[in-house]
């Protein structure tokens, strides 16, 4: 058994898990960008109380919000090698109340995330959408002494929710790879790495 991440109708709010649409950063940090400075698209953000629910040894401060950015672009393939080569950003943050809008090309309309039950097995062949359980790696495992797997997400799940931004993931996976016990504001909470075949 394992839970699967699943996208639904829904207009984002800082207290549940969304895809797409705008976070809910503070005017104090900075945009993120690639390295060659153009802005990353919003994928999704998701509150500590979530993932504590669903990793309980991560401890990250409960007031926090994850927000994971990625390369992408409608109108070019540029981005492809910026994704394969430097994967996104993440960052740990108080929310506000109103959300930042920023990037030109937002996912529009977010989608709300929620969760199924899937009683299969879960293995490290399954390249389901899911939180916690067994990474899926498509190419070799990415280990990191300092963070821990929270979740992944496929292309073909991800295209179907929004079709008007297909591609993010190059064909393959994100993966979120996340510190421990984060207590306050992080700008390099831990790391989002795309693999494709």
């Amino acid at each position: 058994m394992f839970n699967e991440l699943v996208f639904v109708e829904g207009n984002p709010d800082k207290d549940h898990p969304y895809l797409g649409g705008s976070p809910f950063l503070p005017a104090s940090i900075a945009w993120p960008t690639d390295s060659s400075g153009s802005g990353l698209l919003h994928l999704a953000s998701f509150p500590s109380t979530f993932i504590n629910q669903h990793i309980p040894d991560i401890e990250l401060d409960d007031r926090l919000v994850v927000s994971v950015f990625t390369p992408y672009s409608p109108s070019s393939d540029d981005y492809i090698e910026k994704a394969m080569n430097e994967g996104g950003k993440v960052l740990a943050y108080i929310p506000t109340n109103q959300p930042l809008e920023h990037h030109g090309n937002p996912i529009i309309p977010s989608r709300r995330i929620t969760l199924l039950q899937n009683p299969n097995d879960d293995s490290d062949e399954n390249g389901i959408t899911k939180v916690a359980g067994i990474p899926a790696w498509i190419q070799d495992e990415e280990s990191h002494e300092d963070l821990n797997y929270i979740l992944q997400i496929n292309n073909s799940r991800l295209n179907k929710a929004v079709p008007s931004h297909k591609g993010i993931l190059v064909g393959g996976m994100g993966y979120l790879l996340l510190k421990k016990r984060i207590n306050g504001e992080d700008l390099q909470a831990g790391k989002w790495i795309i693999q494709a075949s």
